[in-house]
């Protein structure tokens, strides 16, 4: 295969790169740096915007800043590999750390937190692009649309496992204790409390356990550690996304035979 002066293949398709990063600096030379080499760059300058890209369109590779004002690249990365960005993008889009820190503790955090590398900065090019192609030929047998990836919340499974008056019992009881605590977690993010705010989330994950609602309960458990860290703007973006999965967990609830038929 045909190389360029940096040592690349030259017949890399064109990608769609999403850069997460604070730096407006850093952004415009990505932007000018993945261009040159026939890719299709995008950018957000934090956590939220990151998120509400994955959100919209495709990607195939995302280049993550792991400091970040809103929350951090890690937590962004959990967040994506929880399934928080609909179906735009897979929850195995490869992801790779841009960070000032080199230490090979860093890079265990990375890896922990769902990345697939990480590169120190200043990266060089050929560094880069080379990382960016690995990462995206190891994840592409996993995109096979014929094997869809499992839904992270099914009541099926919570009532194929209840006798029916059980599960009619657990449902209307999540409905009278789910739906104020939600209202009540909006109040407290939106006073700052962020002590009763965690309370509240930990409350909430606990209740979407038996029900088996994955999501819910992996969004509250990062809204309670966004908690932990003090940060209010993190808790309201992380919030954002917990309070979006509960009112889908209470929709289907509602519209569950078990309920609307109005008998267990």
């Amino acid at each position: 295969m045909p190389k360029d002066a940096h040592g690349l293949d030259q017949d890399l398709p064109s990608l769609a790169v999403l850069v997460v990063d604070d730096n407006d600096v850093n952004r415009l030379y990505m932007l000018h740096l993945l261009r040159k080499f026939g890719h299709r760059p995008a950018t957000a300058g934090n956590g939220r915007e990151a998120l509400d890209a994955l959100s919209r369109e495709p990607f195939d590779v995302v280049l993550m800043d792991v400091q970040l004002p809103d929350m951090d690249g890690l937590a962004v990365t959990r967040l994506v590999r929880a399934g928080q960005c609909g179906t735009a993008n897979p929850t195995h889009i490869p992801i790779l750390a841009l960070t000032a820190f080199a230490m090979a503790e860093d890079r265990e955090r990375c890896l922990e937190a769902g990345m697939d590398d990480h590169l120190a900065k200043p990266v060089r090019v050929p560094e880069l692009l080379a990382a960016v192609a690995r990462a995206v030929e190891r994840r592409r047998p996993e995109r096979d649309p014929r094997s869809p990836e499992p839904p992270a919340f099914d009541l099926s499974a919570f009532t194929r496992e209840s006798r029916k008056e059980f599960a009619a019992e657990m449902l209307a009881l999540f409905l009278d204790l789910a739906e104020p605590k939600g209202k009540d977690l909006g109040e407290a993010i939106k006073a700052g409390d962020i002590e009763a705010a965690m309370a509240l989330a930990h409350d909430l994950a606990g209740m979407a356990g038996p029900l088996r609602a994955k999501r819910l309960h992996e969004t509250m458990k990062a809204l309670q550690e966004a908690c932990l860290t003090g940060n209010l703007s993190a808790c309201r973006a992380h919030h954002a996304l917990a309070d979006r999965e509960l009112a889908t967990v209470l929709c289907a609830v509602r519209a569950h035979p078990y309920l609307s038929c109005g008998t267990p």
